[in-house]
């Protein structure tokens, strides 16, 4: 009896310290459009968006330049390096996103997730996706 109830104390201290580790799975194979930066609502003529796919690819649209390369998830971190980008000059509201996200996914950035939300938290920006999968 004992030690089933400290089995249990265990786990729903571990479910409110931060929740279930995020694993691969849980982000492959979605489509997310990039919602916010630092709590602050992206503009909706910026098209910011994220795919992880089969091997952990990783591809889409920083603000106005596409990206693609492989990421790594380590102990709950994305990082995604290195990546490569297109080359098209960029409005400055539109760089100012593409700037945050290049830089949190390149340097690496704590995963939270839930179905329908997903946050990097990285060194300087945290940037909220909400899930936008092409076929539901």
């Amino acid at each position: 009896m004992k030690l089933a109830l400290a089995a249990t104390t265990a786990l729903l201290l571990t479910a409110c310290s931060g929740g279930l580790k995020v694993v691969e799975s849980d982000l492959q194979h979605h489509h997310w459009n990039l919602t916010a930066i630092d709590g602050v609502a992206v503009n909706a003529d910026i098209k910011s968006e994220l795919e992880i796919g089969e091997h952990f690819s990783i591809n889409g649209r920083a603000g106005c330049n596409n990206f693609f390369g492989s990421a790594t998830l380590e102990q709950g971190v994305l990082k995604a390096e290195p990546l490569g980008v297109t080359q098209m000059a960029c409005a400055p509201e539109a760089q100012t996103v593409e700037t945050a996200v290049l830089n949190t996914l390149t340097k690496g950035a704590v995963v939270s997730h839930d179905n329908q939300q997903l946050e990097l938290k990285g060194e300087q920006h945290t940037l909220t996706y909400e899930l936008a999968d092409w076929m539901k």
